[in-house]
């Protein structure tokens, strides 16, 4: 429903006309160098997962892993593809899937910082829109909560055992996954490793944002690098929202809206949001199938195993 509002509204922004204009006047020359560019970007964003779980496990198979995550994400509701890609590499030792689904919770953790930090960088940009500035206050709030809770966690590992031995089960059923969490988390207390996940996932965004300008580029010619990246910012906080599998239609309306900042023609920026979309789509669920059939694997089966993982007990979760 959100998804379809969304949709909705955003057509509705744009109006159908503009939309099929805009859609046979842009050039595409870009979506190649585009698509090198987003490629690159998913490779420094698998090493700052690399770097978050302490550079046990090979760089191909944790790209893989992003993409198998990615597909997932793409068919299935409910975000299922971060639960997938934790029980896809955390199946095999020395990891857990907690532990892998914890790193994943690090990752998505700087990928709000880097947001939240970008927007306030766009100061001028943010402060001329409420709702813009509402976004980066909540996405601030949201990462302030976060690291308390990690750091406290981090400060106090005594408290892991105080909830597990409360949980029902107790330490038996629920302490391979308080275990697993801790080890995922021990980045937090590495400084060099944290930084090294920084600096990478750093440079995934910059990759990205090169991006999105280019293809935007092929819409809007005079658009400025700074526009491309305050959508970037505000499409990452917009798939935020519950919403249909592959964030169709929340992801459109978050960059009409964020485009409309700058005056730009809501039929262009729809054209843009889409064909930016369906590149991002379409190459994350190639990449993905193809690594799920390397290993044998098949979308059902994958499915499947993050939906046992969710409802078995918690012994059972750590393998």
């Amino acid at each position: 429903m959100v998804s379809v509002a969304a949709i909705a509204l955003a057509v509705s922004w744009a109006g159908w006309r503009p939309l099929v204009e805009a859609l046979r006047g842009a050039s595409y020359a870009a979506l190649i160098p585009a698509l090198l560019l987003y490629l690159i970007s998913m490779t420094a964003r698998a090493l700052a997962w690399r770097a978050i779980l302490g550079g046990r496990v090979p760089l191909m198979r944790l790209l893989a892993g992003l993409n198998e995550g990615y597909l997932l994400n793409n068919l299935l509701p409910w975000r299922m593809g971060e639960v997938g890609r934790a029980v896809l590499v955390g199946r095999r030792p020395p990891l857990s899937t907690s532990m892998v689904l914890s790193s994943i919770i690090v990752e998505r953790l700087l990928d709000m910082i880097l947001a939240v930090g970008l927007l306030l960088s766009l100061g001028g940009m943010v402060l001329r829109v409420a709702w813009a500035t509402r976004a980066m206050m909540l996405g601030g709030a949201a990462v302030v909560v976060a690291l308390a809770a990690l750091l406290l966690v981090l400060w106090r590992p005594a408290l892991i055992d105080w909830i597990v031995t409360h949980l029902p089960g107790g330490t038996a059923r629920w302490g391979a996954i308080g275990s697993g969490v801790r080890n995922g988390l021990g980045v937090l207390r590495t400084p060099s490793d944290l930084l090294q996940a920084f600096a990478w996932m750093a440079v995934s965004w910059g990759l990205a944002a090169v991006e999105y300008w280019i293809v935007l580029r092929g819409f809007v010619p005079e658009a400025p690098p700074a526009w491309a990246l305050f959508t970037l910012c505000v499409t990452l906080l917009g798939v935020a929202v519950p919403s249909a599998p592959g964030y169709f239609g929340v992801f459109e309306a978050s960059a009409v809206a964020a485009l409309a900042v700058f005056g730009v023609n809501s039929g262009a920026a729809l054209a843009y949001a889409l064909i930016l979309h369906a590149l991002h789509f379409g190459t994350t669920t190639l990449l993905g199938a193809i690594a799920l059939s390397g290993e044998g694997e098949t979308l059902g089966g994958a499915w499947q195993a993050a939906r046992r993982w969710l409802l078995q007990p918690g012994s059972a979760r750590a393998e």
